[in-house]
């Protein structure tokens, strides 16, 4: 076995995940067990407890801080975030499939607006939800429904059944128990489309004046031509990050795991490298990779940025950057290496060294207090110093968490721009160091931190920054 069979080899064994053949023909006289993937039990979600996802004290802050009485969730990110579920109907993509409030009044009631069947799906006992309002569909559709939508607009139209068949005198499981109880509770009086639970929502907790934050204005015309017109309705999705941004306990362990999964996903789809290999043949590895722990692929970069091969397929003698970004329950890792092809160069040494020495002084200013770009200037700055090319380092700070950039921008303005922040305590944060440049290739590193009270604590293995192939 030679050097690079060795290493291959151990990094599949580590990873505890069978060798399968890249496409047909790269692995020639392969058989059946050679191509599975073993998914392991040992990927699990350890601390993770099913509790609600929303940091409450960090919510309460930002929305006194605001002047907003309530929040309104209708992005299915941020339905997520509240109500600790992403719904059927969501993963269809189908239209207004779920909302979830909450208000800045401790003593009202917070809501989560699903379907029937999602409603039933909460009783497992699996996690932790709101206060639900369920819907199913207008029992008046075929007939009157939209003449009185339109002339009688508060009035709120009968709705089918939310309840399900079941069989008379049957003996049921614990789980169907459960769900019995549930459609007795839920699924009794549902409303007839998400957009009445919704008002039937922000009627129970209070929400029918006051300043209200929701994250998809486009629902806002509708809600005021249902009645509720007193309310003062401004533009939510910033808050919802200014929120999100800071990281509950449970979310704090949802990331530990997604970045684990990721980092491992990423480094035994980079030890699999073999020349010849293209850019697709690769991005499939690291999807499988990802899925046999438990994580969804997002996407993968390699090469010279996204799917840049210089030669179009894997290459001996070559640089490359490897920046993976996948997720476990919603929640993303982002990691990022170099690769390289061969043994290094000397100039491949050296650029690599001083990516080190950047990432080291970067790390060292990473604590509350300080803003992203004095983080970003330090290691870019270092970098340079170090050896680098100032033309081909790159360097950029950002949070992460149920979306690849997880801090808010600027509430001031009615656009979305790039903004400095600064770093607060369980931020959860990566520093991208690329090095680029055509005509030579590229690298990377990109590790995940928390930011704790006096520093940071890495959320993924800091070994192998760079990857021999």
């Amino acid at each position: 076995m030679d050097r690079r069979d060795a290493i291959k080899a151990m990094g599949l064994a580590t990873a505890g995940v069978a060798s399968f053949g890249m496409a047909a023909g790269s692995a020639k006289g392969a058989d059946a067990k050679t191509r599975a993937v073993t998914i392991s039990d040992t990927y699990q979600y350890p601390g993770v407890t099913g509790k609600l996802l929303v940091n409450k004290p960090r919510a309460y802050e930002v929305m006194e801080a605001l002047g907003i009485d309530g929040i309104v969730a209708a992005d299915p990110i941020n339905v997520h975030y509240l109500a600790n579920s992403v719904t059927t109907l969501t993963k269809m993509h189908a239209d207004d499939p779920a909302f979830a409030t909450f208000p800045r009044d401790p003593s009202q009631t917070s809501f989560f607006i699903t379907s029937t069947g999602s409603a039933m799906e909460t009783a497992n006992g699996d996690r932790e939800v709101p206060e639900i309002i369920p819907f199913s569909y207008p029992a008046t559709w075929a007939t009157s429904f939209v003449k009185d939508a339109m002339e009688r607009p508060t009035f709120e139209p009968p709705a089918l059944s939310g309840k399900f068949g079941v069989k008379e005198n049957a003996d049921f499981t614990p789980r169907e128990r459960a769900w019995l109880e549930a459609q007795d509770k839920y699924n009794a009086e549902v409303a007839p489309t998400s957009m009445w639970a919704l008002v039937r929502a922000l009627k129970a907790s209070g929400l029918t004046r006051g300043v209200v934050a929701v994250d998809d204005m486009r629902i806002v015309p509708q809600l005021q031509h249902m009645g509720l017109t007193d309310v003062k309705f401004v533009p939510g999705n910033n808050v919802f990050r200014r929120i999100r941004v800071v990281k509950s306990e449970t979310e704090l362990a949802m990331m530990r795991v997604a970045q684990a999964n990721n980092a491992a996903a990423a480094m035994a789809a980079a030890r699999s490298l073999e020349e010849g290999m293209t850019y697709a043949q690769f991005q499939r590895r690291f999807e499988v990779e990802c899925a046999a722990r438990g994580s969804v692929a997002g996407f993968v970069l390699l090469g010279f940025t996204q799917a840049l091969l210089p030669d179009h397929e894997i290459k001996r003698g070559r640089s490359y950057m490897l920046d993976a970004f996948s997720q476990a329950q919603g929640y993303y890792g982002d990691f990022a290496r170099t690769v390289v092809i061969g043994d290094p160069t000397a100039d491949m040494m050296a650029r690599f060294k001083a990516q080190r020495v950047g990432r080291a002084e970067g790390f060292a200013m990473v604590k509350p207090g300080v803003p992203f770009h004095v983080v970003e200037e330090t290691a870019k700055n270092a970098m340079i110093k170090a050896g680098m090319p100032a033309h081909s380092c790159s360097v950029s700070l950002h949070s992460v968490g149920l979306q690849h950039v997880d801090h808010p921008n600027p509430l001031e303005a009615p656009f979305d721009y790039d903004s400095d922040y600064v770093l607060r305590e369980n931020m959860t944060i990566t520093l991208d160091l690329p090095y680029l440049e055509l005509g030579w290739g590229a690298g990377h590193n990109e590790d995940m931190l928390r930011v704790t009270k006096t520093g940071y604590e890495v959320l993924n293995d800091e070994s192998d920054p760079m990857v021999i192939v």
